[in-house]
């Protein structure tokens, strides 16, 4: 009988775990983000980013990417931050059939975290979503032991910078 019992118990821990989701954590700036590892193809050195005429001035240019042409931008100006001429990562992201990367300071570790330590984003008043401010661009806080990352909305932020 006891056999049986925490066969049952096993069971239903396995049906309660705790959903988690993988992310990539990154600087820009003083502030650490992350964003679902399974949006994120790959990470690649700073390289030369060829510019195109007439396109906004947060996308940088493109790269020549093993045969493909990928958008380079600057996502600084859409999360509130000054713009810096330090050179970084390139995070080559796909959401649907975007794929664009997004410059960013440094990428320091891939991380589980269960969704019990992320923090909702608190609501913000009408004004403040039209002025679209950074949390517009946030799906939640991530806690960590030392300090916290913002999860990025790919998403929205994809929809504001408008590559063309």
């Amino acid at each position: 009988m006891a056999e049986t019992d925490n066969h049952a118990i096993a069971e239903v821990l396995e049906v309660i775990r705790e959903e988690e989701i993988r992310v990539c954590l990154f600087s820009i700036g003083e502030d650490y983000y992350a964003i679902p590892v399974s949006m994120l193809t790959e990470i690649i050195i700073q390289q030369k980013i060829f510019p195109v005429p007439t396109t906004p001035q947060h996308v940088l240019g493109v790269i020549n990417l093993r045969g493909s042409i990928v958008p380079i931008v600057d996502i600084r100006p859409v999360l509130s931050l000054p713009r810096q001429s330090l050179q970084g990562q390139i995070a080559i992201i796909k959401h649907g059939n975007v794929t664009l990367g997004i410059v960013v300071d440094n990428v320091s570790e891939v991380i589980v975290v269960p969704e019990s330590r992320l923090l909702g984003i608190p609501s913000e008043t009408s004004t403040q979503k039209a002025g679209k401010g950074r949390s517009w661009f946030l799906k939640g806080i991530i806690q960590r032991d030392h300090g916290v990352a913002a999860l990025l909305d790919v998403e929205k932020i994809i929809d504001a910078i408008k590559l063309a």
